[in-house]
């Protein structure tokens, strides 16, 4: 009875183990298969194509003038004209200003005159020391001849060295006078304020003015500012993980805040040796050529620097990229059969939409909707969305 009851158990588990196992394998089809045919999934496609694509860093920055600098006096007076306003164009050496100059030009005459006095000075003392030179040769020439004594010699001799050494006084007193003169001049020179640089554009422009006519200045004090905005710098802030990344020469494209629908070409131009300890960051320069003058320092700048760029390869778009079985892969639309098979894929550069596809080289359409619900091998119903984007591929062809 017992070896009866016994079998009884064995017979209900194996009996109810078999019919789980049925049930859930008549689920699982129930769930691919309705009516007797299996579910189709509905999908979006794109065809793949050649083109190139960049691997790109985006950053945000600002914009610099390449070239600033102040204009200040040597000396100091009152501004007397001011030449220049706020975005004035200015040339390599034009006068920004001119201070009083009345004292400066009397301070030249006095010095010329001062120069007169000490040439005539220096003359009168060259003629006589001319006559006291003949004196002292006639007097020798005397005492030869037992004419002059010994103390007629001395004293003449003593007299000749008192006009060398006033001649020798007096020259240096003309030399005195001459530097003088040319202080004078180079101060009255100073009175007219220029801006004069030695590289960069023939022509820049005022960017701003501390002063105004009539104010009374020291030595030094700006007066104006002047930039050069042919030539611009970009700068950029940026961690490390894109430190390593960015070379002299990169190119780059700059999206001004301002001008959302223009861009400009950029190159990396300098990279600080350093991170900043407390931001984690380094200073990025790129050189900005800006020949039609539309940017400004200042202004706020969106780049992207290409770190690597890939011409006539073969691309996908980025939402077609899945995973099965811990593999990267897409899922070819075959339309004839309208079935999705999984190719795993090697990838290469990826864009904010695109990537590219190493191997193997495929054609044809990858599904970029839907995805998410296939099997290799599955049914698929393609939307008309990409049916339209079929049509008109084979019309440009």
């Amino acid at each position: 009875m017992k070896k009866l009851i016994a079998v009884f158990i064995v017979g209900a588990i194996v009996a109810w183990f078999i019919t789980d196992k049925l049930f859930q394998n008549n689920s699982k089809e129930q769930t691919q298969k309705k009516g007797g045919r299996e579910v189709s999934v509905a999908v979006e496609t794109y065809p793949l194509k050649r083109g190139h694509i960049k691997d790109i860093g985006i950053f945000s920055g600002s914009i610099e003038a390449d070239s600033k600098f102040t204009v200040s006096p040597k000396i100091g007076g009152r501004i007397k004209k001011l030449y220049v306003d706020i975005g004035d164009k200015i040339y390599n050496g034009g006068i920004i200003a001119r201070l009083d100059d009345e004292e400066l030009i009397l301070g030249v005459k006095q010095a010329e005159s001062a120069l007169e006095i000490a040439k005539a000075n220096y003359n009168e003392s060259k003629e006589l020391l001319e006559i006291s030179q003949k004196e002292l040769e006639r007097i020798k020439t005397m005492h030869k001849q037992k004419v002059a004594s010994e103390v007629e010699v001395e004293n003449t001799q003593a007299s000749n060295k008192t006009r060398q050494a006033k001649h020798l006084v007096n020259k240096s007193l003309v030399s005195q006078a001459e530097s003088t003169l040319e202080t004078a001049k180079l101060k009255l020179a100073y009175a007219n304020i220029d801006a004069s640089w030695t590289d960069g554009a023939k022509e820049r422009f005022i960017a701003e003015k501390f002063l105004n006519e009539g104010a009374m200045i020291t030595a030094n004090t700006p007066i104006v500012s002047v930039i050069d905005i042919d030539d611009l710098t970009v700068a950029l802030n940026v961690v490390e993980r894109d430190y390593f990344r960015i070379k002299p020469g990169m190119k780059a494209i700059v999206k001004p805040s301002a001008m959302p629908k223009e861009s400009f070409a950029a190159t990396v131009s300098r990279i600080a040796p350093l991170i900043d300890e407390s931001s984690r960051q380094a200073r990025i320069e790129l050189k900005l050529p800006n020949t039609s003058r539309k940017l400004k320092p200042g202004m706020f700048v969106q780049v992207e620097i290409v770190y690597e760029a890939h011409e006539n390869v073969l691309i996908a778009p980025l939402n077609a990229v899945s995973r099965r079985n811990n593999q990267e892969g897409i899922f070819i639309a075959e339309r004839e059969n309208k079935k999705a098979k999984f190719m795993p894929i090697v990838f290469g550069l990826s864009s904010a939409d695109e990537i590219e596809i190493i191997s193997p080289l495929i054609e044809g359409e990858v599904v970029t909707l839907g995805q998410h619900l296939l099997e290799d091998g599955m049914k698929i119903i393609i939307s008309d969305s990409s049916t339209i984007r079929e049509t008109e591929k084979n019309s440009a062809q």
